[in-house]
């Protein structure tokens, strides 16, 4: 968006890729032809925020559509406007300096660093305004892929950039891709704003439904044309055998099917597993509990078993969904049926699903590596001339002096007037025929040969090629006059240097170019005129003044279309060069996935790798809570090879999101391809029994919501919720919310502490963190639960999960509390009156489920909530407070208005009374802990005797151990005395004297044993010199170590042991062998 000329092709191949392209930053390009929108640039451009909305037309959301084209160009046009009009917002209420919800505002940033070969920049900021305390972690700021727009003169003009690198976040540092690197490098000072629409999907859809049309549109038949009879998949065309339950027969054959029973299902899975396998297009429905996810893995399962392990598919299975978490909740399931399996994206969570992430490493080795970077090297060449021809009509656009002859050189030879002007300054004088001579000098002939102002045009505009577009300009003229001014204000009035020109001929030249610019100025004015006066007319010089300047502006406009009709063919070579580069990509890419069963990826992702998946040809495409994705999304994650789609959800849950709440109620974009196919009455299956909710949490969307939802029969004995007096109740109040900013988003503190207190207290009733979700209508109060449960004195219930109602479609808990937020004095209850939203609320509990909100608000604003105020009424399951209750005797102990009630609970005062072990009653009053009693200690005196008959004196909790003390007589005849309890472990004490088998006398206790410890002094064993042993007596002697010395045959002495042989000794000082017999200084006794 600023002056700056085009720079495009200075860009990395990430943005040639994405059709970044200068087109879409023009300042004013009034040419653009918006009819097509296969030409509408991808990015926002000027006139989208100046010009205002444009017109749209709603999604045809009960009838089909007429063709292709008004399907795509319906569908393009309000995704497009649905994240512009966000911007276009946003840059309004920041001019009119409102505080809005839609933006981050950050001012003064600076630049920090700029990658080197890279569009990267790294920017700087302080703390957002209006943000007093800013967590990213929990913020929605500076996501990858988010689109920012980038001003030095807050906002009159802007850039855009894409955030590419959060990892210094932290540190208040940010990496962005920016169209006008090289302008917004010269920046000094830079304000910033992020608007609250994320990017990044819109453009890689938008991307390709301008690559889509009437030949390669998949299931169109159905998509476009709501055609009711579905045909069976191509791939099964002598290919229908199918073992299934170790039963195999033709599936097209409706009468070889096994029963329902067989199968192990209820007769609606019955039928939709069946349509699933046998129909091209299929649509299951699945309300909350029914088990669509069990049905689509078996659908997996199957498929896999009789196509992919029998080799009869040799292209992957496609597994799409909108969310990184709901993507791998279905991938885990697949792992379980087999492992070959991808899961593109670095967005996982799962610990399993992480090790299938391909290894794109392989790609980068591949043998089209070398095209790849000849069709990325030709995209770059065609938007560099692109912006070449883009810039052309842009300055020229901008009226601001005469064009240069070499501009419109082709349109006068086209129309007969080539051998009018030999050069620029030839046109220039013939336009500017009839100004009068200043001091009998020609401008013309002043203007040619003044080397300052040769100068100045030499400076004028150039494109990309580095032509001029201007001959002569009236900036230049100006800066001209300008220079001369400057000269005459410094020049002395005695000035008498002859090198210095004269003051009379700077006035001269002063003179001259004013009026020049005046004459100029005056004919500039007829730009937008029109006149056929000079048709007919062979001779230049014949024509008037007025005429002349009429018939080079016709030229101009000639030049300008010839020039739009250039962009209009380089713009197709531009998208097929383009598709030649990622086609070169793609099959690179191919080889770390091309052999696997099955790919998963969510929707942005599908679209991103859209030429992946063209080379991939997945034959199936299974999409997951298909009903929460908008149409377009779907349509792009789908390719002209796709053979079998089956879509699963359900459309009375969730649907989905739009960035702008209008265009998605007006224009009906929130309603999905899901939901649209069932208005056109598209077959689809429905499946009607529940296998999760108690039938009292059912009641609150059956028959409201799913008149037909059934209980299966394992629901009707659920046990109930301990500790509690209700399995399903709502705790109303009128405590107001407040308003979050940062998150635009509401908290309310009652409800989340009450909620809090109430997880806490079932903890205490023997459930496990696990069992327990907490559950918010607002993400600022998901937000202000997490930090209370990780706060004192709640810290232990750090592993209770707390989820918006959005996050948690498709997943369940055993017990569920929710905190429905708003309660104010405006009847304002926001998506709370979005009855997909509130089925999603309600129906995730299996055993209990517990609300905390202000009813009589929303029984006032919504038909709904006063259908369900009626129903829990009804149950007496509505008011301010929740009984509490005994598990144990069911008798009610207390109620709890607040988390505070909680505190001041006292808890069952009756006896415990269970019989202990010990045969005594547990006099402890009621407890849930240690229902065992294993850590019970019993208070009773014991009444239990020892083997003698003792009575034991102690506590019963204690370890009897018997202390009365008794005489014994032990195996010496001794009498001994000890406790009872101890007596088979007494020894004997009294001292004896005792002759030993050595001869020797010793004296000790007379349990000790009695080893002798005199000296031994009887000879060594073998020794020849009868040395004494000297070890104890009761020791074993053996072999003499008595010290000798003998001489070696070196000569020297040494010393060993009297037992040791001679002959294996070597002398310690010089080494050798001793040959010699050892003689003994010591006489034999």
């Amino acid at each position: 968006m600023t002056k700056k000329k085009n720079q495009d092709y200075t860009l990395e191949y990430k943005w040639l890729e994405n059709d970044l392209s200068k087109s879409s930053m023009l300042k004013s390009v009034s040419h653009v032809d918006m009819d097509d929108y296969r030409l509408i640039p991808l990015y926002p451009t000027l006139e989208d925020i100046t010009d205002g909305p444009p017109s749209l037309c709603a999604n045809q959301v009960n009838r089909p559509y007429a063709s292709c084209d008004e399907y795509l160009n319906n569908f393009f046009r309000l995704m497009r406007e649905d994240f512009v009009s966000v911007i276009r917002d946003t840059l309004k209420t920041y001019k009119q300096g409102l505080d809005t919800q839609t933006m981050w505002y950050y001012a003064n940033v600076k630049i920090e660093t700029k990658r080197n070969s890279s569009v990267t920049m790294f920017f700087r900021f302080d703390t957002p305004i209006h943000a007093k305390a800013f967590n990213y972690e929990n913020s929605k700021r500076f996501k990858n892929g988010a689109l920012l727009l980038l001003s030095k003169d807050k906002f009159t003009t802007f850039s855009l950039g894409i955030i590419t690198d959060t990892f210094r976040l932290n540190k208040g540092i940010v990496g962005v891709d920016v169209v006008d690197f090289e302008e917004v490098n010269k920046w000094i000072s830079i304000d910033l704003l992020e608007p609250q629409v994320f990017y990044e999907p819109y453009r890689y859809v938008l991307g390709v439904f301008q690559d889509l049309c009437e030949t390669n549109f998949p299931m169109k038949n159905y998509i476009i044309h709501g055609i009711k009879e579905i045909s069976y998949p191509s791939y099964l065309v002598g290919n229908s055998i199918y073992t299934i339950n170790g039963i195999t027969f033709d599936i097209l054959q409706n009468d070889q099917w096994p029963s329902a029973e067989i199968l192990n299902m209820d007769i609606n899975q019955y039928e939709a597993f069946k349509g699933a396998l046998t129909k091209e297009f299929v649509m299951i429905q699945g309300p909350p509990g029914t088990g669509k996810t069990y049905i689509g893995l078996e659908i997996v399962k199957i498929i896999i078993e009789n196509m992919y392990d029998t080799n009869k598919i040799k292209h992957p299975i496609m597994v799409v969904c909108m969310t990184n978490h709901a993507l791998d909740q279905f991938l885990e399931g697949i792992w379980k049926i087999t492992r070959n399996i991808s899961r593109f994206g670095r967005g996982t969570k799962s610990d399993i699903l992480v090790n299938y992430i391909p290894n794109m490493s392989v790609a980068r080795k591949d043998e089209c590596a070398n095209i790849y970077v000849d069709a990325k090297r030709n995209v770059k060449t065609s938007i560099q001339k692109e912006n070449e021809h883009l810039f052309n009509i842009k300055e020229v656009d901008r009226n601001e002096g005469v064009v240069d002859l070499s501009l419109l050189i082709q349109v006068l030879e086209e129309s007969g007037f080539n051998t009018w002007f030999q050069d620029s300054y030839d046109l220039l004088a013939w336009l500017l025929h009839d100004i009068s001579a200043v001091n009998g000098i020609n401008p013309i002939d002043f203007i040619k040969k003044d080397k300052l102002l040769a100068t100045q045009l030499s400076k004028s505009n150039k494109n990309e090629a580095n032509k001029k577009v201007y001959f002569i300009t009236l900036k230049s003229i100006k800066l001209y006059c300008t220079q001369i001014q400057c000269q005459l204000n410094g020049m002395s009035h005695n000035q008498k240097d002859d090198k210095v020109p004269k003051k009379q001929d700077l006035e001269h030249a002063l003179k001259i170019m004013k009026t020049v610019e005046d004459y100029i100025v005056k004919h500039l004015k007829l730009y937008k005129s029109r006149s056929e006066n000079y048709k007919n007319q062979n001779n230049r010089d014949l024509l008037e003044k007025r005429d002349r300047w009429l018939l080079y502006y016709n030229w101009v406009r000639l030049y300008l279309t010839k020039e739009y009709n250039s962009i209009k063919n380089m713009k197709d070579t531009t998208r097929q060069c383009r598709r030649d580069m990622n086609k070169f990509k793609s099959i690179g890419f191919l080889k770390p996935v091309q052999n696997k069963y099955v790919i998963g990826m969510t929707t942005t992702a599908a679209a991103k790798n859209r030429y992946l998946l063209k080379n991939l040809k997945c034959p199936i495409v299974i999409i997951e809570e298909a009903a929460e994705v908008l149409e377009p999304h779907i349509v792009a994650s789908l390719s002209e090879y796709c053979e079998h789609v089956i879509l699963i959800g359900d459309h009375k849950q969730l649907r989905p999101q739009t960035a702008n709440h209008n265009i998605g109620k007006k224009y009906r974009l929130d309603i999905s391809l899901f939901e649209r196919m069932v208005n056109n009455k598209i077959p689809s299956y429905v499946l009607a029994e529940q296998h999760r909710m108690r039938p009292e949490i059912a009641g609150l969307v059956a028959p409201t919501i799913y008149p037909y939802l059934r209980n299966h029969v394992s629901v009707m004995e659920r046990p109930h919720v301990k500790g509690v007096g209700m399995d399903i109740f709502c705790m109303t109040h009128n405590v107001h919310e407040e308003k979050n900013n940062e998150l635009s988003s509401f908290v309310n503190s009652v409800e989340a502490n009450y909620l809090v207190a109430l997880a806490d207290y079932l903890l205490k009733q023997g459930y496990y963190p696990e069992d327990i979700t907490i559950m918010a209508m607002y993400n600022a109060q998901v937000v202000y639960i997490s930090n209370l449960i990780n706060s004192p004195p709640f810290e232990h219930l750090e592993n209770i999960r707390v989820s918006s109602v959005d996050a948690y479609q498709g997943e369940e808990n055993e017990i569920v509390l929710l905190s429905l937020v708003r309660s104010n004095n405006n009847n304002s209850i926001g998506f709370l009156k979005t009855n997909n939203r509130v089925c999603v609320a309600l129906s995730r509990a299996r055993l209990g489920f517990y609300m905390a909100g202000d009813l009589k608000l929303l029984a006032r604003a919504s038909k709904l909530w006063n259908s369900i105020k009626t129903y829990l009424c009804s149950l007496n399951a509505l008011g301010p407070k929740l009984l509490l209750k005994c598990q144990i005797h069911n008798k009610v102990i207390g109620s709890a208005s607040s988390g505070l009630d909680f505190e001041k609970l006292t808890g069952c005062q009756l006896k415990c009374n269970v019989k202990l072990s010990c045969g005594h009653l547990c006099k402890e009053l009621c407890h849930i802990e240690d229902r065992g009693h294993l850590m019970v200690k019993c208070s009773n005196v014991c009444n239990r005797k020892c083997p003698r008959d003792h009575q034991c004196r102690k506590m019963c909790h204690e370890e009897c151990l018997c202390q009365e003390l008794i005489n014994e007589i032990t195996n010496c005849g001794h009498i001994v005395q000890g406790k009872c309890s101890d007596i088979e472990y007494m020894k004997c004490d009294i001292k004896v004297k005792k002759i030993l088998n050595c001869g020797h006398t010793l004296e000790k206790k007379c349990y000790e044993q009695f080893n002798c410890i005199e000296v031994c002094n009887k000879s060594n064993s073998n020794c020849l010199f009868r040395h004494l042993c000297k070890k104890p007596c009761g020791v074993n002697c053996g072999l003499c170590t008595y010290p000798i010395p003998i001489i070696m045959k070196c000569g020297h002495i040494s010393e060993l042991s009297c037992s040791q042989q001679p002959d294996t000794v070597e002398c310690s000082e010089c080494k050798e062998g001793n040959q010699i017999p050892p003689m003994s200084t010591e006489k034999k006794l």
